[in-house]
């Protein structure tokens, strides 16, 4: 059982890094080893990028015990917004704490947070946003329904001094997923 959760965890992570290195695109994480209940998809990614070392926080609601199934998955633990390396946005929104999330320092930009938001649907057209910068050949525009439309607006202010940032992924019901790092310039729109 051990192996088929690390071989799990592996696939998932090379999805997250197509993701994050190719802003804007979609993928889809992979089934191998199905996860039982409403959230299989967000475990399943959160798995393979969360631990005992790292906290996290939920934005919404906390549907069916959420906290308690990461923390049995991953091993981390609950804390509040402005500590937690990990924040989920159930509703794919932060409902207005963007600004309270962790940006990093000069000393370590890495230490920002990342910010994962359960969406409705994703698709790699058609979207109002345009996403320009490292990893993209030219510009792209994802379709994010279910997203907040002030969130991509927090995200390119909460951004605008790159390094310091925060890295976002976008995951839909259907286990599809697209990231926008920080150093991701968000276009007007």
């Amino acid at each position: 059982m051990r192996s088929a959760t690390i071989h799990k965890d592996h696939a998932t992570f090379r999805v997250v890094l197509q993701a994050m290195s190719h802003p804007g695109t979609t993928c889809q994480l992979p089934v191998l080893v199905p996860i039982a209940g409403e959230h299989a998809p967000l475990i399943q990614l959160l798995s393979c990028l969360m631990d005992n070392e790292v906290s996290f926080s939920i934005v919404g609601d906390d549907a069916g015990g959420l906290a308690n199934d990461i923390s049995m998955h991953t091993g981390s633990i609950q804390s509040n917004i402005s500590e937690s390396n990990f924040v989920i946005a159930t509703k794919g929104t932060t409902s207005g704490q963007l600004s309270l999330i962790k940006r990093g320092t000069l000393e370590y930009p890495d230490g920002g947070a990342t910010i994962v938001y359960l969406v409705d649907e994703i698709a790699e057209a058609e979207g109002t946003a345009e996403l320009s910068g490292p990893g993209i050949n030219g510009t792209v525009r994802p379709r994010i329904a279910g997203l907040a439309t002030s969130e991509l607006r927090e995200l390119r202010e909460i951004n605008a001094e790159y390094p310091l940032g925060v890295d976002s992924m976008f995951l839909d019901t259907n286990g599809r997923i697209t990231c926008i790092p920080r150093s991701t310039q968000i276009g007007e729109y």
